[in-house]
């Protein structure tokens, strides 16, 4: 009898572990939770009201908005908790002058590779060759592993509040990624809503919109430990690299950020030094929800400036164009006024006036040579460019140097010499 009565104890709290196991963590819309009728939740409303696109990459369906019709796009990468609609304050707002789009990672994903898989089909089918890229914590990462991957792509990039290639994050957290998998999702969601009150929330100065609107994000326990998964999928970058060194960046953090260590943020300053860095003050990890105006001036004024890099580009495709095809108008456009040629002869340095290299591209006429810029650096108003000529039967190596003056960049020195 009591042998009975102990087996159905025993089944009953089995029962009732699997019953808890998958009890679904409960939800509640933001709406439900933010009950203040403001220009937050009035944009938001009116936002998600807004139709979606779909598109099916090896049978697993992403969801993306698109919106805007600007001459340059940008796409939003949301974080690990994040959705398509986490970026509705800068959407709403750079749609009037760009093409922007915004997806959400579908549930099933679990790498970088597959991760970049699906933006690039996004892409093809929105028809987009290059792009700006905005990514936030996890979103950051991936942004880091599309320049790294397809730099010529990107035309500009924004790593926030995020982190660098690294060790440190799977080995503090190696013993919670083994239990994890084995805890139910009701239990993971309380664990994230812990860390949301006692960290998160906090550290953004105890925001209501951030604490309503991040509750309210979908969730699931898959998508928690696939997306854990994307954020310690290693892979390599090179930032000295010239078609990712020509890339503008821009490294958005905070002081006070709960989520990013700071010998994370200063692991990433460290990896591109080139970047620019822009700091908020006790703002936290989201400051693009709950500063959304500085986040959006910060922003804007990045993808204002010009790109020094392309446009020292110009000026030496000039030169190619004019060199290869005799034409002065071009290498004018390309050289100063003042500008020498340098190169050696019989062992000693031979000196060539720009007007009597004009003279020599004019006798020798239409020339067939590939060209390539081989590497370069721009810093203030100096650039120093690394080029090449190769002709039919021999190369040339040319070093250029230019000055930014008033009417943009000139070379004012070419070293050259024959390779082969």
């Amino acid at each position: 009898m009591k042998k009975s009565y102990f087996k159905r104890i025993v089944l009953i709290l089995i029962l009732i572990i699997i019953g808890i196991y998958f009890i679904p963590a409960p939800k509640a819309t933001f709406f439900e939770l933010y009950s203040i009728n403001d220009k937050y939740s009035k944009s938001l409303k009116e936002f998600q009201a807004k139709p979606t696109k779909e598109v099916t990459v090896n049978g697993i369906k992403w969801i993306y908005y698109t919106g805007g019709s600007g001459p340059k796009t940008i796409l939003f990468i949301h974080g690990m908790g994040g959705a398509y609609d986490l970026w509705w304050q800068q959407i709403i707002e750079f749609e009037k002058s760009y093409k922007v789009i915004s997806y959400t990672l579908p549930e099933k994903i679990n790498s970088l590779q597959k991760t970049s898989k699906g933006i690039l089909e996004i892409l093809k089918t929105e028809k987009i060759d290059k792009f700006y890229v905005v990514g936030t914590s996890m979103g950051g990462y991936i942004a880091q592993y599309l320049v790294s991957t397809i730099p010529n792509r990107i035309e500009k990039a924004v790593f926030g509040n995020t982190f660098p290639p690294n060790n440190l994050i799977a080995e503090e957290n190696k013993t919670k990624s083994k239990i994890l998998p084995f805890l139910p999702e009701i239990v993971i969601s309380k664990l994230g809503k812990k860390t949301l009150d006692k960290k998160i929330i906090p550290a953004a100065k105890n925001s209501k919109l951030l604490k309503a609107f991040l509750p309210s994000l979908p969730f699931s326990k898959k998508q928690f430990i696939n997306r854990y998964n994307i954020v310690i999928d290693k892979f390599t970058v090179n930032p000295t690299k010239y078609n990712i060194k020509r890339i503008p960046k821009l490294i958005i953090e905070s002081d006070n950020d709960p989520l990013i260590q700071p010998q994370l943020r200063q692991q990433l300053r460290s990896l591109y030094k080139n970047a620019n860095v822009y700091t908020f003050h006790n703002e936290g990890h989201f400051p693009y929800i709950n500063a959304s105006e500085e986040f959006n001036n910060v922003l804007r004024n990045f993808l204002n400036e010009k790109n020094e890099y392309l446009e020292v580009e110009k000026i030496i495709t000039s030169y190619f164009k004019g060199r290869k095809n005799a034409n002065l108008e071009q290498l004018q456009l390309a050289f100063s006024k003042k500008a020498n040629l340098y190169t050696t002869h019989k062992n000693k340095i031979l000196i060539i006036p720009i007007e009597n290299y004009y003279k020599k591209v004019l006798l020798d006429g239409v020339q067939q040579a590939n060209t390539s810029i081989l590497n370069g650096d721009v810093t203030g108003n100096i650039a120093s460019f690394k080029t090449k000529f190769e002709y039919p039967e021999k190369s040339y190596m040319d070093y250029l140097t230019l000055l930014k003056i008033d009417s943009g960049w000139k070379i004012i020195s070419k070293t050259f010499t024959k390779i082969n």
